[in-house]
């Protein structure tokens, strides 16, 4: 199997120096706004892992000071992570249900849900991994309506045993530097701005786990960026692939959730991956941004250019 560590491009499990993020408080997160627009991730690299799926892995992806100021807006608002449970024809597609085994009519899939929820699987439900479902009111309703008529359950936010981190949805319009990143996932997905859903910034403890689980077909790509260095554990392991990455801090990793497009498109259960829990004692921080089929909010007023330094 591939293990990417600290030294990205090499194939190798690399064991970062421990690193203990400093205590952050809300008063911070205008403090740290400066730092973080001073000094922006810059030079950024990929190198791909899969071609098909599509599978890409980024070093420098946000630098100290942004991450500084992103764990800072987190702070005081951990609540636990959800899933969203539904019919799994409606979170993964026909072909993508099909594929999660006998008697499996309902899934949980990351993000299918309300803001702040994810999806994961369950005896006869589907839940698909990822921290809320995302899209405007009236694509959600329309979905809804759809799923009424052919008598799919509507997905419904949980807790679940099997996703046990602390999760903060950060607002389009909290920072300047929330847009920069989604500007960068944007870049990186080819994908219009509009198509990114909010960012999830996530906190797993030692011992806490988000188990085998795919990020819904209604989101063709997924880009999870790690905040911190874990000595120990904490990897995002994808079995089908043989590829387990291990957290280094500002590093990413973006793949392709999805077979087909738009409206057709269904899940690439290859794709089904699982968060692995930090060794004792340690903390590992992540962000995820899910890339919707489905616009988000409206962009129009907001143009992306290439930064100075490469950010």
């Amino acid at each position: 199997s591939l293990c990417f560590g600290q030294a990205f491009g090499q194939e190798r499990c690399s064991v970062p120096r421990p690193s203990s993020p400093p205590l952050h408080t809300p008063a911070m997160a205008d403090a740290s706004l400066a730092a973080a627009l001073e000094h922006p991730a810059s030079h950024i690299k990929g190198q791909v892992v899969s071609q098909e799926p599509k599978m890409v892995h980024f070093t420098g992806f946000v630098s100290r000071e942004e991450v500084a100021h992103l764990l800072a807006l987190a702070e005081g608002r951990w609540t636990p992570s959800k899933v969203t449970r539904g019919s799994a024809s409606a979170l993964l597609g026909k072909k993508g249900a099909g594929m999660g085994g006998p008697g499996s009519s309902l899934e949980e899939v990351t993000g299918m849900g309300a803001p702040g929820s994810t999806v994961e699987a369950a005896s006869g439900d589907e839940e698909v991994g990822g921290m809320g479902m995302g899209g405007s009111a009236s694509s959600h309703e329309e979905e809804r309506s759809a799923g009424k008529e052919q008598g799919v359950v509507e997905p419904t936010d949980v807790q679940s045993e099997d996703c046990t981190s602390s999760m903060v949805m950060l607002g389009y319009e909290e920072s300047p530097v929330v847009e920069r990143v989604l500007g960068r996932v944007a870049t990186v997905t080819g994908y219009p701005l509009e198509h990114a859903e909010q960012l999830l910034i996530l906190r797993y403890t030692s011992g806490q786990r988000f188990n085998i689980h795919h990020d819904g077909a209604m989101r063709p790509m997924t880009v999870f960026t790690y905040l911190n260095d874990v000595a120990e554990g904490g990897e995002t392991r994808f079995p089908h692939l043989g590829v387990q990455v291990k957290p280094a801090a500002g590093t990413a990793v973006m793949w392709r959730n999805t077979v087909g497009e738009g409206e057709d498109a269904e899940a690439d259960r290859r794709m089904d991956h699982e968060a692995l829990p930090p060794g004792e004692g340690l903390v590992k921080f992540g962000m995820v941004c899910f890339v919707n089929r489905r616009p988000q909010r409206d962009c129009s007023h907001i143009a992306l250019r290439p930064a100075q330094g490469g950010a």
